[in-house]
């Protein structure tokens, strides 16, 4: 979808403390072979500061740095991956409480690592359908710690980082005039051939409650190949449909692939591997591990933080999600604010009651 007038007012992450992968592999918590194969330098942990509060830490930040009044919000959309920490709740409406408060709709998303592109392009397509509506949060947040989910073992290749992130969308040519990006397009389809492959074959589970075991995707993986699929094929299936939402959308913002400052990949090393890496943002990524649903706004914000983009540049948000579901947004630079990144990420969260 090509966009006229969506821009991107603003954007925040909070990120847990650094662990660098060595020390968990010393503490056999890592397996060796795999830290050298995967070739991250640290994840983010976050002991005690749960996904919504993050998001909420993002989202305060994200709106005090956009001046957008939170009057003008009509959206909050939160995508997430694992639990939240309560079952049978909205995680978005806490967060709206806590951020913008007013009558905005809150809307949870789940398109596991590709829900943040799933939420920036409902918030784009919220706000062009609707005349009277001037501003959307988006906000992504997960912690991947035991008993529920094994950061370095759960998963093959995608050592999980905790954090959370916020972006500020809003419209119009008031917008423009003090907005960091214009959102020049994005792009979501899917492949559900290979649906399985994060499910596995074994018959539905139990609650939550009575989990006792984290989750196991690898076994889930090696369940669904045993049915006759191929690692190749999966592999493949997931690449061909994460290029051409990527095609798509250059091509509908009219910005041809070398005329790209810089891509943003999921973090993760094979996700990076086409391109030189100061066109990317693994260098970062591999400091971070893989946040889930949030990897891409995480690291726009780390590129404007840094100044590590200028006016004019474009900048790609690339994604993929079990299922299998692909994304790309396309953004063009307006101006770099003068961001200070923060410090320490507890710093920037207060606890609040309910």
């Amino acid at each position: 979808m090509w966009w006229k007038d969506i821009y991107v007012s603003a954007s925040a992450a909070w990120l847990g403390r650094r662990e660098d992968v060595w020390d968990a592999v010393a503490e056999g918590r890592y397996d060796a072979a795999e830290a050298a194969r995967d070739e991250y330098h640290a994840v983010r942990v976050a002991d005690d500061v749960h996904p919504p509060d993050m998001a909420v830490a993002a989202a305060r930040l994200a709106v005090e740095r956009s001046a957008v009044p939170t009057g003008d919000f009509a959206l909050v959309a939160h995508a997430s991956v694992g639990f939240q920490g309560r079952d049978h709740w909205v995680p978005a409406s806490y967060i709206q409480a806590r951020t913008v408060a007013g009558s905005a709709t809150a809307l949870d998303i789940r398109q596991a690592s590709n829900g943040g592109l799933a939420a920036l392009d409902l918030a784009a397509s919220w706000l062009a359908a609707r005349s009277e509506s001037r501003a959307a949060l988006v906000t992504t947040a997960d912690r991947y710690g035991l008993p529920e989910f094994d950061r370095y073992r759960s998963d093959n290749g995608l050592p999980r980082g905790d954090g959370a992130a916020a972006m500020v969308l809003s419209r119009g040519e008031r917008a423009g005039t003090t907005a960091v990006a214009r959102l020049l397009s994005t792009v979501l389809s899917g492949d559900s051939t290979h649906e399985g492959a994060y499910r596995g074959t074994r018959p539905w589970g139990e609650p939550r409650a009575g989990r006792t075991v984290p989750v196991d995707l690898r076994a889930r993986t090696r369940e669904y190949l045993a049915t006759g699929a191929t690692g190749d094929a999966v592999v493949a299936a997931l690449t061909a449909g994460q290029q051409r939402a990527l095609k798509q959308a250059l091509d509908e913002a009219e910005v041809k692939a070398d005329e790209v400052a810089r891509y943003v990949f999921p973090n993760g090393r094979w996700w990076n591997s086409d391109l030189d890496a100061d066109r990317t943002t693994w260098e970062w990524g591999r400091q971070v591990g893989h946040m889930g649903a949030g990897d891409q706004a995480a690291a726009f914000t780390h590129l404007v933080e840094t100044r590590a983009v200028r006016a004019g540049d474009r900048v790609v948000l690339s994604g993929a999600g079990v299922g299998m579901n692909f994304g790309c947004a396309v953004l063009e630079m307006l101006q770099i604010p003068d961001w200070e990144t923060p410090g320490n990420a507890a710093g920037t969260w207060v606890e609040e009651s309910l």
